[in-house]
């Protein structure tokens, strides 16, 4: 089979002065061949006083007219006018383009007496490896963080790991990696564009989903856009399943990269649309095509997100849980219900939260907890999602519906969202616990009669900041001083004022007084309780464990200390006499009044949360195809491995698009203000075949709650 390059071209060319920035010969951008895109050029005059010259505008491929090189392009371009920016763009683009052999590119445009060129290389077909191909995210998960769960999670004896057995699931892989996660726009990325570089395999700037952001500011849904493999596989493999499951909204970044192109990870009720019927822009443009592609429809969809199917917030107030009802699907809002939704060959839709699900503390041991989230349930009807699902289940559903329902095998994403949805708000318990939960449940599908016929990655879309440097004896903090005025020889503090915090700061111990966790293990191995912090805007550790004052969704704590939110950048500013230095004024006690150590922040002043950092992330990979993990990688790598397991592009296309008539106005075009309701698509169907899946079980048990206030917790500190 063919793959076909899943990536876009953005050519910026200057029209009387070339950009530095801009492509030049040398710089490439890699395709399977096959792959379809959009061929964007952006021209901005260097004096926008200056209307520039456009009369001999053209782009060439290799010497030759677009429509010579790439299969079925348009005969000729569609334009965009934008002259609020004054900005011309010229947009050859078609869902059915992609070059028709493998090899380099040098793709020319001249606007003037200015020329600007760049190299695509379209890698060519490959044999099929794999039937399956399973994609395991564990979003924002830094390398160290797999080593704290693991310390926390596994007992040693003389230094080493009990019975030589205490790694983790997910470290007994075939084959591991690295890979690399910036983007096009900056050295950081966010769960967007580094999430659709694993889906399309091109770089993207913050915040975009398989598209190449162009400079117009008013329209998200304008951009040329990059074929994700989703789409890939539902034009060349009807007979082949699609999954996405995740513990955040289905339209939260990383799961929408599966299926959504915009500008902006923030349109739910759009990207929710599209998953159903595809991208369309609704207000359309003489010779463009609609619907780009084939929507991915995908045959499971399982995550948090209620408030986008439903209500105020669902695009034109569908009600997307009938809309996808009468395209077929399966609908369950509960736990209860997934277990028992039927296995028949239908497309299965799981909303579970109104928001981003739960984390699996939560879930599974502070129940009592989630009423404190008084409107979670994804049918927003103003009551409690106490009845939720974890990742283990979920996943397992997911593969056991596919295998019941496509002959051709299956794709799925699984995202572990909560492992950075927690730590943002430094709340590292719920973090490495849902990292737990993701370790579980790749052991369960390694279990499963189905894996010797799967390729399984796993990794991470981008790091947190975040180390473990020692451990905390929590029972001497909580019974050390924390005034300084008296040391801990009982003789008055010289000078007495200071806010050093010396007794607690000596209870975190270092090198050799670090230790070992005083982990306690159930009858399984499992840990029955732990506890563990970090981090580094503006906030108060204590390294406790907390089940009340928990915020947001899903429900966390927050260490961030309370401030008055007045003032210069909406914080509270103060001068101190003594150091002639600006900070922060935090409180002695979290927000849930546990007294602890202050720590004056390193982000910027009005930040409340971690960030991402630029560490490269770790990838594990088991079945066919894991001895090409052994490598450092760009982020893009990732999607041509998919890719190439499944040997996508070795059969004919489909026909997926056709092109929309309509009258343009003459003038600026303008981006639409609202947008029409999407019209009704037929269910679709694929062929049956037979399969089973197996009960989930809990990786901890239900005594993870007791006695948290008792252990000795690891010590951790971010890095920004």
């Amino acid at each position: 089979m063919q793959l076909q390059s899943l990536f876009t071209l953005l050519l910026a060319a200057a029209a009387a002065a070339q950009d530095v920035s801009a492509p030049s010969v040398g710089q490439k951008n890699r395709y399977r061949l096959f792959h379809k895109f959009d061929i964007s050029i952006e021209l901005h005059g260097a004096d926008e006083k200056v209307v520039p010259d456009l009369s001999n505008l053209s782009i060439t491929i290799n010497g030759k007219k677009v429509k010579d090189v790439i299969v079925d392009a348009p005969a000729a371009p569609y334009l965009f006018n934008y002259t609020s920016t004054t900005m011309r763009t010229s947009n050859p683009s078609s869902p059915t383009s992609h070059p028709s052999t493998s090899g380099e590119y040098v793709v020319e445009v001249t606007a003037g007496k200015e020329k600007v060129n760049a190299k695509w290389v379209v890698r060519g077909s490959s044999t099929r490896k794999a039937k399956n191909a399973l994609l395991f995210i564990g979003d924002g998960m830094a390398p160290s963080m797999i080593s704290a769960a693991r310390y926390i999670s596994r007992n040693t004896k003389f230094g080493k790991f009990k019975n030589g057995d205490g790694f983790l699931d997910i470290e007994k892989f075939d084959g591991a990696g690295k890979i690399a996660t910036n983007g096009l726009d900056s050295i950081i990325t966010d769960s967007a564009n580094s999430a659709a570089a694993y889906s399309s395999g091109h770089k993207g700037w913050v915040n975009t989903l398989n598209v190449y952001a162009d400079t117009s500011k008013n329209d998200q849904l304008d951009d040329a856009k990059v074929e994700a493999i989703t789409e890939i596989i539902r034009r060349v493999r009807p007979g082949m399943c699609i999954g996405v499951v995740t513990t955040a909204s289905v339209a939260d970044a990383t799961p929408a990269a599966f299926f959504a192109h915009t500008r902006a990870r923030g349109q739910a009720d759009i990207i929710i649309d599209q998953a159903l019927n595809g991208f369309k822009h609704y207000v359309p443009v003489q010779g463009e095509p609609m619907p780009w592609g084939p929507a991915v429809k995908p045959d499971v969809l399982l995550g948090g997100g209620g408030s986008a199917f439903k209500g105020k917030k669902a695009l034109n107030s569908t009600d997307y849980y009938a809309a996808y009802a009468a395209a077929g699907y399966t609908v369950v809002n509960t736990k209860t219900d997934l277990t028992k939704a039927p296995v028949n060959g239908s497309p299965l839709l799981g909303i579970f939260h109104s928001s981003h699900m739960d984390t699996w503390l939560e879930r599974e041991v502070n129940k009592e907890g989630l009423k404190q989230n008084k409107a979670s349930s994804p049918l927003l009807d103003g009551t409690t999602a106490l009845d939720q699902p974890g990742l283990e289940q979920m996943t397992l559903k997911a593969i056991e519906v596919m295998e019941k329902k496509c002959t051709d095998g299956w794709f799925l994403m699984s995202e572990a969202a909560s492992v950075d949805k927690a730590m943002h708000p430094m709340d590292f318990d719920r973090a490495l616990a849902d990292l737990l939960e993701l370790d579980r449940t790749v052991k369960a599908v390694r279990n499963l009669p189905s894996a010797k016929d799967t390729a399984i990655f796993l990794t991470a879309d981008h790091s947190q900041g975040y180390d473990v440097y020692g451990t905390v004896d929590t029972a001497f903090f909580r019974a050390a001083s924390n005034d300084d005025k008296t040391s801990i020889d009982g003789q008055p503090n010289k000078p007495n004022d200071g806010t050093y915090h010396v007794e607690q700061r000596n209870s975190i111990g270092i090198y050799e007084d670090a230790g070992w966790i005083d982990n306690v293990l159930d009858a399984k191995g499992l840990p029955t309780k732990f506890a563990d912090a970090v981090d580094v805007p503006n906030f108060v550790e204590n390294y406790e464990y907390k089940t009340t004052g928990l915020k947001g969704a899903p429900l966390t704590r927050s260490a961030v200390a309370d401030m008055n939110i007045t003032g210069l950048l909406g914080t509270q500013i103060y001068r101190s006499l003594s150091q002639q230095d600006n900070a922060v004024v935090p409180s002695a006690a979290d927000s849930n009044g546990f007294v602890g150590i202050p720590r004056t922040g390193n982000l910027p002043v009005t930040s409340g949360s971690t960030v991402h950092t630029l560490n490269a992330v770790d990838l594990y990979c088991w079945g066919p195809n894991a001895n090409k993990c052994t490598a450092a990688h760009d982020n893009t790598e990732l999607f041509f491995l998919l890719a190439d397991t499944l040997g996508l592009g070795d059969k004919p296309d489909a026909p997926s698009a056709t092109v929309v008539t309509v009258t343009v106005t003459a003038g600026a075009y303008g981006a639409p203000t609202g947008y029409a309701a999407p019209a009704g698509n037929a269910p679709y169907v694929a062929p049956v075949g037979t399969g089973k899946g197996v009960p989930a079980t809990n990786l901890y048990s239900s005594a993870a709650a007791a006695g948290v206030s008792a252990i000795v917790a690891l010590a951790a500190m971010a890095f920004f």
